[in-house]
């Protein structure tokens, strides 16, 4: 199975993407029923062993590179993450980024902002350069807004991110076309299909 299918196939089942904003929350995720976990707290010194915990509960392991403290956003910063802490993929508004966790064979989600239509217009522009496997949205319930444009010019499964609290933004969120939420809100991270009253629309 490809990155990307395995992470599809794990939406599928709980789409919930836990961000996990603590290290002391660890415990937390891991008895949670997420199948992905966002890395987007710790520094250079504690990340290897975040990841080595979650993967063996597991998890599939995916980092903000830009929320890691003392890493550098730059290609060492990739094959690092990659080849010593043993992730499945990043998270990044850097398209450069995108491109090298591509080359290191990672599943990369590149984040776009949806403040108002320039950042938009930005964030298409970004993505024609840098053709992630999965864009995120920001904020999530900005999906609802720009869902439709964004796929007119791109067909890569999109993941809502920030500001979800609730389950009904959850199932908007999946109504609207979005394949998962990543939230950091613990009260989420047990929620699966089953609290759909329907099926989110599939991905292509």
């Amino acid at each position: 199975m490809l990155p990307q299918d395995k992470v599809l196939a794990a939406l599928q089942i709980c789409p919930i993407v836990a961000s996990l904003q603590k290290p002391e929350m660890l415990p937390t995720v891991i008895n949670s029923n997420v199948r992905i976990v966002m890395i987007s707290s710790g520094d250079i010194f504690n990340i290897v062993e975040i990841s080595q915990q979650l993967r063996k509960h597991k998890k599939i392991v995916l980092v903000h590179v830009d929320m890691i403290g003392g890493m550098a956003r730059d290609k060492v910063a990739i094959k690092y993450l990659k080849e010593k802490a043993d992730v499945d993929g990043i998270v990044t508004p850097n398209g450069q980024l995108v491109a090298t966790g591509h080359k290191e064979g990672l599943v990369t989600a590149q984040r776009i902002f949806a403040h108002d239509t320039p950042s938009v217009i930005s964030g298409i522009n970004a993505l024609r350069q840098s053709k992630p496997d999965f864009i995120e949205i920001m904020p999530g319930v900005a999906v609802l807004k720009v869902y439709e444009q964004i796929r007119k010019h791109f067909q890569q499964p999109i993941i809502a991110a920030g500001l979800i609290k609730s389950t009904q933004d959850i199932k908007q969120i999946l109504k609207a076309g979005a394949v998962g939420a990543d939230t950091s809100t613990t009260s989420l991270w047990n929620f699966s299909v089953a609290n759909l009253t329907t099926k989110p629309l599939s991905t292509i």
